[in-house]
């Protein structure tokens, strides 16, 4: 017996629909990045990490904070840099949030970024490129989303910040090593230069 116009309109539209969401379960890692145009990239040689990342919730080092800092030091090496607790010309720090939301604009401060909410973590510490913000009135940030921000120690700049959206799954965090390895590395497939030479 042959279908039905309309049950085949249903068929194809379910089967159209599936595909989609299939493509989306796979989709590739959605990385973002800002640079600070004021950057000096080519006199860097050395980092470290701010005294206390955006994953020490508490105030205490957490699992997430040891991974991010084995999968960040990889890559900052595997790019010539040095690694010093000593003055470092830059400055890493990093943050992971579990749930989605939104930070609104307002909660921008001129001198030190963002004082509240998802970026909170950055309060105090160093200051944003205004020319990075000025037509973004919302930042969205969705389940998953995990920031890794390089900045300018002299200057208490943020150099440069790396966003990957919504692939730090729950399920990832019962083995968060090598999530944790794979999202570094995406995100640092985006940084835009290598350590000085000397």
């Amino acid at each position: 017996m042959m279908p039905r116009p309309r049950s085949l309109l249903a068929a194809t539209l379910l089967l159209c629909v599936t595909s989609m969401l299939a493509a989306c379960a796979s989709a590739p890692l959605k990385v973002n990045m800002r640079v600070d145009p004021a950057a000096n990239f080519s006199g860097y040689r050395t980092y470290g990490f701010v005294p206390v990342v955006g994953t020490n919730y508490g105030g205490k080092v957490t699992a997430l904070t040891v991974y991010f800092m084995q999968a960040i030091r990889h890559e900052m090496d595997s790019r010539g840099y040095q690694y010093t607790e000593e003055s470092p010309d830059l400055l890493v720090n990093f943050n992971a949030n579990p749930v989605a939301g939104t930070d609104s604009k307002t909660n921008i401060s001129p001198a030190y970024g963002y004082s509240t909410g998802y970026y909170a973590y950055r309060a105090e510490l160093y200051g944003l490129p205004v020319v990075a913000f000025e037509d973004e009135e919302t930042i969205h940030y969705r389940v998953g989303t995990a920031n890794i921000d390089v900045v300018d120690a002299k200057r208490k700049m943020l150099a440069w910040e790396g966003i990957a959206e919504g692939r730090l799954t729950e399920d990832m965090l019962q083995n968060p090593g090598p999530a944790i390895a794979s999202i570094v590395s995406e995100i640092f497939n985006q940084y835009p230069a290598k350590a000085a030479s000397n």
